[in-house]
């Protein structure tokens, strides 16, 4: 036995032979209600809901066929409307046709096997008309929420900024003989460099950190760095003792997977020394008066935000202040910009601006000139930042003379 069809088909017709007909012949396959007048079949729309085909004859007593389809899509805005009759004169299916938005106009009497066609026809109809409106809701539910999304971000964005702004304006020493560059690939980046000198001016710090990620969630990281590096660089703590505490904060203050290649820096005037730690950046150089690379310092500790507290090693180097000129750092975002064909610019192009340096300008300048000619019009890849440290002069600068 053939499943009926669940959509609900209406049939209106003043004629009780007609509706027998229907019901004897179409009611063991549809889901089918019959009525004997418009009044009737309004009252089944207003209870029953929305049918899927409502098929009526035109020539009725009180309301006509036309005037009861265009109730009946008030009523059920969804359903496929059919007109049934005798009347085959052009300006009355010209009339139903353009006053009801009717989907077949079919003569009086009509074969069962047409009529049984026309309501196959008209059930598809309703399921494409009913499947757009589901499709457009659908469609107009996921714009609001990406609409919503773009606010949150656009939110977001802000709030980051202005942290990032905060850590920028945290009070931070920048002493004669520091030079740095730093610029975000996006609005807010993850790479940040902080430094401190401390109340006798005998001891300096200074840390690079390329952070992963973007956006909010890497400028709440580096107010976090911040604040332990400033609280704990009053107190002269060794580099690694510094590590260890930023890497322990870190780990459980902020979600895993977020990790901070790190340079630390240090110059002790005491002691005249410079202290260096490596944690996950590209080589470190030292430079003599002509640019040229007297050591490269290698990182030989991870980034810190990667080992739980109980797993972290880490080591700093130390050399004598007068090793070099001046310490020169930066991310990889330097070395990692790609030009237009396709290639990285690359530490040997780095090392070359930086010895092609002409005497009184500055080294980062001419980097940075060197990297945008070479970038042309492509897009930046990456954060980029640097900085090269004087070590006479900050030395002059602090009480190391």
């Amino acid at each position: 036995m053939q499943e009926k069809s669940a959509e609900k088909i209406l049939c209106v017709d003043d004629e009780e032979n007609i509706l027998h007909l229907f019901r004897r012949t179409l009611g063991r396959e549809f889901n089918l209600y019959v009525a004997n007048s418009a009044e009737t079949a309004l009252s089944l729309i207003q209870e029953h809901g929305d049918f899927a085909v409502i098929l009526s004859d035109y020539n009725m007593p009180g309301i006509n066929g036309v005037e009861f389809l265009k109730m009946a899509r008030q009523l059920s805005p969804d359903s496929t409307l059919v007109m049934l009759t005798g009347n085959v004169e052009l300006d009355v299916a010209i009339k139903t046709i353009n006053e009801t938005d009717i989907f077949r106009y079919m003569p009086k009497p009509c074969p069962m096997e047409v009529m049984r066609k026309v309501i196959m026809d008209a059930l598809d109809q309703y399921r494409l008309i009913v499947s757009k409106r589901q499709l457009t809701a659908a469609l107009e539910q996921k714009n609001q929420e990406l609409t919503r999304q773009k606010h949150l971000l656009e939110h977001e964005l802000d709030m980051a900024k202005i942290v990032y702004s905060k850590v920028n304006q945290y009070g931070h020493e920048e002493p004669d003989g520091l030079d740095y560059f730093i610029q975000a690939k996006d609005s807010v980046g993850g790479d940040f460099l902080l430094t401190h000198k401390s109340e006798d001016s005998r001891s300096f710090y200074l840390m690079m950190g390329d952070l992963t990620g973007h956006g909010l969630q890497s400028a709440l990281a580096v107010l976090l760095v911040t604040e332990v590096f400033d609280v704990l660089c009053d107190s002269l703590p060794s580099l690694e003792t510094l590590a260890q505490n930023i890497n322990e904060k870190m780990c459980r203050k902020l979600p895993t997977g977020l990790f901070c290649a790190t340079l630390l820096a240090k110059i002790d005037c005491q002691m005249r020394q410079l202290h260096i730690w490596q944690g996950g950046m590209p080589d470190a150089y030292l430079l003599d008066v002509d640019g040229s690379v007297l050591k490269t310092i290698s990182s030989n500790n991870l980034p810190l935000g990667i080992l739980a507290e109980q797993d972290f090693i880490g080591s700093a180097i130390c050399l004598p202040l007068s090793a070099a000129e001046s310490l020169f750092a930066y991310s990889d975002g330097v070395t990692e910009q790609t030009g237009a064909d396709e290639q990285m610019f690359g530490v040997d192009r780095l090392r070359q601006a930086l010895l092609d340096t002409p005497i009184g300008s500055k080294r980062i300048d001419q980097v940075i000139a060197r990297l945008r000619d070479y970038q042309d019009d492509r897009p930046q890849c990456d954060d980029i930042s640097m900085f090269e440290l004087n070590l006479g002069k900050i030395g002059k600068v602090l009480a190391c003379n």
